[in-house]
């Protein structure tokens, strides 16, 4: 897959198949994508990988969690709906809700319905596989910034074999259990999870085709 056509085909997926990924082919995305640009090559970023046994343990614990309303401790505030977006921003994501709960016949007041979608964040989207980025508090914005390049250099390596992959707030809601997991000092602090597999080419939640800015819209040029 060239360049091009995988920053304009890759699309988040939310249903995988219960299947594992060669470790092979974690290895193949994650040694493309630590060639990510750093600030002065400081390289911040940290990962942790779960499968098998580690990831059934995971969602087991952070699913209890969730589906008992517990807030979580995020290391870094969660991107929730209640904060006040601006309007664009406020309107993609609004969209971007609208299509999803559509195609799956979700109707705006069915709370239950809704509450278990949400949850399935924590199943890794029934993926046996995510990956874990993390850094140690030391580390600054410019940091997160970096670990981001990482992030979308996994994206499109996972998207460029063939594999779905999603990257996720809720996976790292609850880093104290992460960390107990991992066997992590304090220090160690989450980012984001992404979950990644193979992934269930006919699911619905597979198929949404959000909307992106135009050049136009989104770029000024000043001659």
């Amino acid at each position: 897959m060239e360049l091009f056509e995988a920053l304009l085909t890759r699309r988040s997926k939310r249903d995988f198949e219960d299947k594992p990924v060669p470790k092979e082919t974690i290895d193949k995305i994650l040694a493309a994508s630590l060639r990510a640009p750093s600030w002065a090559n400081s390289q911040p970023w940290e990962i942790a990988v779960s499968t098998g046994k580690t990831s059934e343990f995971i969602k087991k614990r952070i699913y209890k969690l969730a589906s008992e309303d517990d807030p979580g401790n995020p290391d870094f505030p969660m991107p929730v709906s209640s904060v006040s977006w601006p309007d664009k921003q406020n309107a993609n994501m609004f969209e971007m809700g609208k299509l999803l709960y559509e195609s799956l016949d979700i109707l705006r007041d069915d709370v239950a319905k809704r509450k278990e979608i949400a949850l399935y964040n924590y199943n890794f989207f029934g993926s046996q596989t995510a990956v874990f980025i993390y850094m140690d508090e030391k580390l600054g914005h410019y940091s997160i910034l970096d670990s981001g390049m990482l992030i979308q250099n996994i994206l499109l390596a996972a998207h460029d074999l063939g594999l779905g992959a999603c990257p996720q707030a809720y996976l790292v809601a609850y880093p104290d259990e992460l960390r107990e997991i991992f066997n992590l000092p304090e220090s160690k602090k989450f980012l984001l999870g992404i979950s990644i597999g193979f992934y269930k080419k006919d699911s619905a939640a597979n198929n949404i085709k959000t909307s992106r800015v135009e050049l136009r819209d989104a770029v000024k040029y000043y001659d």
